[in-house]
């Protein structure tokens, strides 16, 4: 039994490294964001709070392996501005100042009361956006079951047992993000008359998705990037887009997240009108 679990230890500590937490954790931040921006009512602040709680948590285990390479990038970074590099004090500055663009967003959008959008609301839908490719990214991720577990140093039943099921439960909560994402996105142009955007808005959802997945998967650009160098990806980004290739995985990415997102949100609807019902003491089958 000893053996068994140190195989699973090591092979968590050399495959994973925290990735499939730190995945979740981008994936849920979009989520987040889509209550906070589209139905803020629509959940009790407490159940918020504990829900910012998990997802923090899951970004703290996720964060642990990485922390090394973090702390070494900051101290390049430091250096440089020490060193008079006028690129890294531009770097810097423009941190500082999403730091304080961040916590004026955060603390406006627990507090406010009003109805009109400001410029802070406008913020909040952009990192919405630059966030939200990063929940149906985790569809791609099988890869990393394929690379751990090709190698045969990894018994068969640890891969059966908990790699496979670990890997079904990331793949599920991260694309199930994304449907509860768009279908409060939904919710808040119905709600301003503007219902029949919602579909479109969808459409658009997915194929900026899909350039996302496609950034991230084949460049390893990622959100992160779009803080730290935003002129450097948008070079990138046209660079590769205008490529005959990355447009045709783009394109078929972009049915593969249509077809499923369609499948997910009829089943999604379809679990919340039974809770409905089940609520109001109506059967199913009634």
């Amino acid at each position: 039994m000893r053996s068994r679990l140190i195989d699973v230890l090591a092979a968590f500590n050399n495959v994973y490294s925290g990735w499939i937490w730190w995945n979740l954790f981008l994936a849920f931040i979009p989520l987040v964001l889509s209550f906070l921006l589209f139905r803020r009512k629509a959940i009790a602040q407490p159940w918020l709070w504990g829900f910012c709680g998990i997802v923090g948590f899951i970004g703290a285990i996720g964060f642990f392996p990485r922390y090394r390479h973090i702390v070494r990038a900051v101290g390049n970074v430091t250096q440089s501005v020490l060193a008079g590099e006028f690129s890294a004090q531009v770097t810097v500055f423009w941190l500082f100042s999403l730091c304080i663009i961040a916590s004026m967003l955060s603390i406006w959008l627990y507090k406010r009361q009003r109805s009109f959008r400001t410029f802070l609301w406008w913020m909040g839908l952009v990192a919405f956006i630059a966030f939200l490719p990063n929940a149906p990214y985790l569809l791609t991720d099988v890869i990393h079951l394929i690379r751990g577990t090709s190698s045969g140093q990894i018994p068969v039943w640890v891969i059966a047992i908990v790699f496979i099921p670990l890997h079904a439960t990331a793949i599920l909560l991260g694309f199930e993000a994304y449907v509860i994402s768009l279908l409060n996105q939904g919710y808040y142009l119905k709600q301003r008359g503007a219902e029949r955007w919602i579909v479109p808005a969808e459409l658009i959802m997915h194929s900026m998705s899909a350039i996302g997945i496609f950034l991230g998967r084949f460049i390893r650009l990622n959100s992160w990037d779009l803080v730290v160098d935003p002129g450097s990806v948008l070079v990138v980004a046209v660079n590769t887009l205008t490529a005959r290739r990355p447009v045709a995985v783009i394109i078929v990415t972009f049915g593969i997240l249509t077809v499923l997102y369609w499948i997910m949100k009829q089943i999604t609807l379809g679990l919340r009108l039974r809770i409905r019902y089940a609520r109001k003491g109506i059967h199913v089958l009634e």
